[in-house]
């Protein structure tokens, strides 16, 4: 079987998950080359990967200027890259693993999609929560029509605060015009995304949405607290002071030590403190510049007249995604972090023998999704297997074997996209948003 060959664009958290891939099957997938801004990134990946020097890049042009042939690019790049560096790459002719969001802007979102049509490339986003075996099962139901088509779907989404925190309030996802998209596309377009996917045989059509910074906002702060926690007298009474927080507990370190190029496990307590008194993750996390919401409801309208919600939490104290979808003739429950699924079928022959309306007309089964789950025990477990999962699929698509019920080209990820452009819009306006209306007819 052909080996596939890929390159990475920009070497950070989620590149080096993805191609993790590469030392789980090293049989399927080899990573030749990798284009980082960041010397010490480009080192840790020569060493992971034995690449030559000559195929390591500080930029993507000198890349494309060499011609290197290759089956795909991750392109792991922050969020406002995402189009200059997708269209460069399309350009040229690549298929790419392209990191959520694709772009938090309508018209480059389109011409994205026109492009990866007019070159013939593969553009595979990374909504990898599609490619669980936690979501593929209810798919999987949902697609056997056992019961019925959709009429609401629930989904909610708590980001635990050691995430939210040190990704949103301090870290580089805080702030909008920093990174170029706000919290619902760059932390929930999965959702969206997983809310188009399961009820793909309709499209969303109208959008409503309320939300704001209100937790982690400056009139929370204690009075007589200072900018930075290493100086403030409240410090000690205080469950997100940065000395203990983040030095000690050490919550998300891959975000809050990344500057200072070095292995997290080597970096010493005094180089912490130090850092601390200088760098936003050292800073009051009610007076940093963190520009999002950190919660928001939003409420979509499909065309044939299903509906659905999604509200999802920053700062919660347990990190967790739950779903209930009411279909014509049964539900689906879950909690992905429990790995587990209740399936509900109404009882249709109830009526016939008489039963009361409360007694047997349903049944309820329990789906231990662990026992479905077929990796390997050293592979990648990101995302509850959606880290390898999304791989395993790539490297089979690209191989011409087929693709799965997960895997789809990027027209099917601009929905979850149109989503939250509209909730944002009707955030912001207050307004309800037709999604034909604002950004043409799909």
């Amino acid at each position: 079987m052909k080996k596939i060959k890929g390159a990475i664009l920009g070497y950070g958290d989620r590149s080096f998950w993805y191609s993790q891939y590469a030392l789980d099957k090293p049989e399927e997938l080899e990573i030749i080359a990798v284009i980082d801004v960041n010397d010490y990134k480009l080192a840790k990946a020569k060493e992971r990967f034995n690449i030559p020097d000559d195929m390591l890049f500080n930029n993507l042009d000198e890349f494309l200027n060499k011609n290197i042939a290759c089956d795909f690019v991750i392109n792991g790049t922050m969020d406002q890259l995402h189009y200059e560096t997708t269209i460069k790459l399309l350009n040229k002719g690549y298929n790419i693993l392209l990191e959520k969001p694709i772009t938090s802007n309508p018209e480059e979102l389109l011409e994205i999609e026109k492009l990866s049509i007019k070159n013939n490339c593969k553009v595979i986003v990374c909504h990898v929560l599609r490619y669980t075996p936690f979501y593929r099962k209810i798919k999987e139901i949902l697609d056997s029509g056992e019961i019925g088509k959709i009429i609401n779907m629930e989904m909610n989404e708590h980001v635990w605060h050691g995430h939210f925190v040190n990704a949103y309030v301090r870290g580089k996802w805080r702030s909008e015009k920093e990174c170029g998209s706000g919290f619902l596309i760059a932390k929930c377009c999965h959702d969206t995304d997983l809310m188009c996917w399961l009820n793909n045989i309709t499209i969303p059509t109208e959008v409503a949405s309320f939300g704001k910074r209100a937790l982690y906002a400056p009139e929370n702060a204690p009075e007589g607290s200072t900018e930075y926690c290493h100086t403030c007298p409240k410090k000690d009474d205080c469950m997100f002071n940065a000395e203990v927080f983040e030095a000690v507990m050490n919550c998300c370190p891959q975000y809050t030590w990344a500057a200072l190029n070095k292995d997290k496990n080597a970096i010493t307590e005094e180089e912490k403190l130090a850092y601390l008194k200088t760098s936003v993750f050292g800073k009051c996390v009610y007076k940093t510049d963190m520009d999002i919401v950190d919660r928001q409801s939003v409420i979509v309208n499909f065309a044939n007249g299903s509906t659905a919600t999604l509200n999802m939490v920053g700062g919660a104290t347990k990190a967790g995604r739950h779903i209930h979808i009411v279909c014509e003739y049964g539900e689906i429950i879950g909690y992905i972090e429990e790995n587990k699924i209740i399936y509900r079928k109404f009882n249709k022959d109830a009526v016939k023998v008489k039963y009361t309306c409360d007694e047997n007309m349903y049944t309820d089964t329990v789906i231990d999704i662990n026992l479905l789950d077929n990796r390997e025990n050293n592979a990648s477990a990101g995302h509850n297997g959606g880290d390898f999962y999304i791989m395993k699929d790539l490297v089979s698509f690209l191989r011409g074997e087929g693709t799965s019920v997960s895997t789809t080209v990027i027209s099917d990820s601009v929905n979850s996209h149109l989503i939250c452009y509209a909730a944002e819009k009707s955030r912001t306006e207050k307004v309800i948003v037709n999604i034909e209306k604002e950004y043409g007819k799909r």
